[in-house]
């Protein structure tokens, strides 16, 4: 197993026929350099990646389509090339290693499984093609004498068309089926291994995959959606089943994936990834409840966190929109300071919202659609006040999670009660997060060090 170092890594393709100048690398960027400005024209696709995943970790890439996690995986499997930058496997820089060399194992959405092979055939396809790069070659006496290898391959010929139980293994044959029928125990697929193909379901494919896979012993795991083909109940067993299986072995792993519950189930840590470049690196509690910028915020819950804009007054330590007033906590005052008199962006996630009373510190809203989903109801409502600004920087609507037993009614005029203790503020330029300094502890932080 080895950690996996990516630095300042940078990634281009010329451009497409009619894309304008706006996506051209300019001559003095870091980009340029790295090429030596052999393609001025070269289309960013990642941006100065710097990310650490850790000696058995499982590391999930997430981010929107196009965001470049998928190039990322590959670069690191050597199946492209990087544009600038170093890949690290351990201690051994990777950047010109063919993928071959690289002991790296992927695992594609397609399962890419040999149709006219059985599951042990094609588990065992890639021992066969490897075997002398495989531990279990060492264990092998390389001592045997050349007749005596000449005379195993000749009784492999003469018994290779008799049925199975009456057939000569090699040496290293022996090794490979002992390998398979492990991996096949480790993964409950033992009932499975004269099967073709065709004759699995889709999660028993995905399986097999992940199982040919294994078998390599690979440093890293690389997944690429391995579950996007599956159903909603076969994608949450085998989801459960992979995050099992690499806490049994410790294989480092990098799982890339745009399902945000695969992302926030499964990773130790979370890489979120936007239009190249990465957004934040953490923790998945430390991604819901300190999201590093509004995209963060955005993309991880679903439903997504709602925005209102407002703006602070410092004097009175409020936060205003219209007819809305809410008092502010000493904390949240003293965040905001430098923000007195101007718009800020107040976001809200919608389980952190409830029914409450008219009053102004709530938010009268309409509601427009309900979703009943049985143990809760999704809400989505707009904003009822005539005269509520800066309404380009607010959610399209302000979605809200109710318990399902709250009966409501289409067009209906509810009061919606903020929880101060979950307020999020955002720059409205920059779309940074702001935080207070807070005197606890959140679930996912370190303690912090006391001082004498």
């Amino acid at each position: 197993m080895a950690q996996v170092v990516i630095e300042n890594v940078y990634k281009s393709f010329p451009p497409r026929q009619g894309e304008g100048k706006s996506a051209q690398v300019k001559s003095g960027s870091p980009l340029g350099k790295q090429n030596g400005g052999n393609r001025p024209e070269a289309i960013n696709v990642l941006r100065r990646i710097n990310l650490t995943v850790e000696d058995g970790e499982f590391m999930v890439l997430v981010g929107p389509s196009g965001c470049g996690k998928s190039t990322l995986l590959r670069l690191i499997a050597g199946l492209e090339t990087i544009t600038g930058g170093n890949i690290w496997l351990g201690e051994k820089l990777i950047n010109q290693l063919p993928p071959k060399q690289r002991d790296i194992a992927m695992v594609f959405q397609n399962y890419a499984l040999y149709p006219h092979l059985t599951v042990y055939d094609n588990i065992a396809f890639g021992l066969r093609r490897r075997f002398l790069e495989m531990q279990d070659v060492n264990s092998v006496n390389p001592s045997v004498n050349h007749f005596a290898k000449m005379g195993e391959d000749l009784l492999v010929g003469i018994t290779r068309n008799l049925p199975k139980g009456l057939r000569y293994l090699s040496s290293k044959e022996l090794a490979v089926q002992e390998r398979v029928r492990n991996v096949a125990q480790l993964l409950q697929i033992e009932g499975l291994l004269h099967r073709l193909p065709k004759q699995l379901s889709g999660g028993q494919r995905q399986r097999v995959a992940l199982g040919r896979a294994i078998a390599r012993n690979p440093q890293v795991f690389l997944m690429d959606e391995p579950l996007s083909n599956l159903d909603a109940k076969l994608r949450a067993e085998t989801r459960s089943q992979i995050v099992k299986l690499q806490r049994q072995l410790g294989t480092t792993t990098i799982y890339v994936t745009h399902d945000q519950t695969e992302a926030m189930t499964m990773g130790d840590r979370i890489a979120i990834l936007n239009q190249g470049q990465l957004q934040q690196v953490a923790p998945p509690l430390e991604l819901y409840n300190r999201p590093a910028n509004k995209f963060v915020a955005e993309f991880i819950g679903s439903p997504p966190m709602n925005f209102i804009p407002v703006k602070f007054h410092a004097s009175q330590q409020i936060i205003t929109n219209g007819d809305f007033r809410m008092t502010l906590s000493q904390n949240w005052a003293n965040a905001l300071q430098k923000y007195d008199g101007c718009l800020v962006i107040l976001g809200i996630r919608p389980e952190h919202l409830v029914v409450g009373v008219p009053a102004t510190k709530n938010l009268p809203v309409q509601v427009e659609l309900i979703e009943n989903l049985g143990n809760d109801s999704y809400v989505a409502t707009k904003i009822a006040i005539a005269n509520f600004e800066f309404r380009g920087f607010m959610s399209e609507s302000i979605q809200v999670r109710i318990p399902s037993e709250r009966p409501l009614r289409l067009g209906e005029q509810i009061w919606l009660s903020l929880n101060q203790d979950k307020l999020h503020f955002f720059d409205p330029d920059t779309e940074a997060a702001i935080f207070p300094r807070t005197p606890i502890n959140l679930p996912f932080e370190k303690p912090k060090p006391q001082v004498n």
